[in-house]
């Protein structure tokens, strides 16, 4: 028995749903599918995805004001009716005919069952080669989140993602996603560290979803700029602690350049060319500039009633 919950904003459901059920179907499992539209602006994409709700075993939720990544995740797990969630993100699409199999099989090998687990499958790209709009983002995914399960396992809590999770609905009664982290960035790492404090076992396989939504570079850097500003408010609510500075390569970096004169200066440099920073990322698609420019946020929004 299987809840899959899928968050969407502005995104054609149709093809997933239609992917996910036949692989049940065929491995004779009893499911749901719910789907939460966290407020799309697009109203005939809208009443697309709502039409899924005729079809047995699917219910749809519309929420009429965006209420942010993390709560719309905490409301589909308390809409669950199964023991055993399995979340995944709009923009994701079938890799493999035995999807839904493979995480069978691991439940069963592992005598999961009746337990508290997370396993995240992973996830992966499309052999392609994007418009260049879209280049800086697939470069981030292919070098920065494409990973076979043998290193996700080597830190099972860092750079954690729930875009292709099974997990324990128990696990929600012990952690939850951060309501207060509305837009993107670091909600996902937080909720992680929160399984680590919890002690809830988290299991890498390679078992992946495509990523599709690939968004445009000037979107990305809205959204590493949003992410940074979501760092900073949890550190500023005092939320972050050591277990959060040893899986944020940003947190800790930054830290430590702090610490130096030759470091805070570097920072104050970054800070000043912020602007060109962010032009570089977007134009040359360099990942190293990227960080870069993440620096540069964070310096400034921490150092903005200087």
């Amino acid at each position: 028995m299987i809840s899959i919950l899928i968050p969407t904003y502005n995104t054609n459901l149709h093809p997933l749903v239609s992917e996910l059920q036949a692989q049940l179907i065929a491995n004779h499992t009893k499911y749901e599918i719910i789907i939460a539209d966290d407020a799309s602006s697009d109203t005939s994409v809208r009443a697309h995805n709502a039409l899924l709700a005729e079809q047995e075993h699917v219910q749809y939720i519309q929420y009429e004001q965006n209420i942010g990544r993390s709560k719309i995740r905490n409301s589909l797990a308390d809409a669950a009716t199964y023991p055993t969630l399995l979340f995944m993100d709009c923009d994701a699409r079938v890799k493999s005919d035995d999807y839904i199999a493979k995480y069978l099989r691991f439940l069963e090998e592992k005598h999961l069952t009746g337990t508290d687990f997370v396993v995240l499958g992973g996830l992966s790209y499309r052999e392609m080669q994007p418009e260049k709009t879209k280049l800086l983002r697939y470069r981030y995914g292919i070098k920065r989140e494409v990973r076979p399960a043998y290193e996700r396992n080597r830190d099972p809590y860092r750079a954690f993602t729930p875009f292709n999770m099974l997990i324990s609905k128990s696990v929600f009664e012990k952690c939850r996603f951060e309501e207060s982290l509305k837009q993107y960035g670091y909600e996902d790492t937080f909720f992680g560290i929160g399984l680590k404090k919890c002690g809830i076992p988290v299991y890498h396989i390679d078992n992946e979803l495509y990523h599709e939504g690939i968004d445009t570079n000037e979107l990305l850097l809205n959204k590493v700029a949003a992410g940074v500003a979501n760092l900073v408010n949890l550190q500023s609510h005092n939320k972050l602690d050591d277990k959060f500075m040893e899986v944020s390569t940003l947190l800790s970096t930054y830290q430590r350049l702090k610490k130096t004169l030759t470091g805070r200066f570097t920072l104050s440099f970054l800070d000043k060319i912020r602007q060109p920073l962010r032009n570089i990322s977007s134009t040359y698609n360099s990942l190293v500039f990227l960080d870069l420019y993440k620096l540069a946020v964070m310096h400034n929004l921490l150092n903005s009633d200087e």
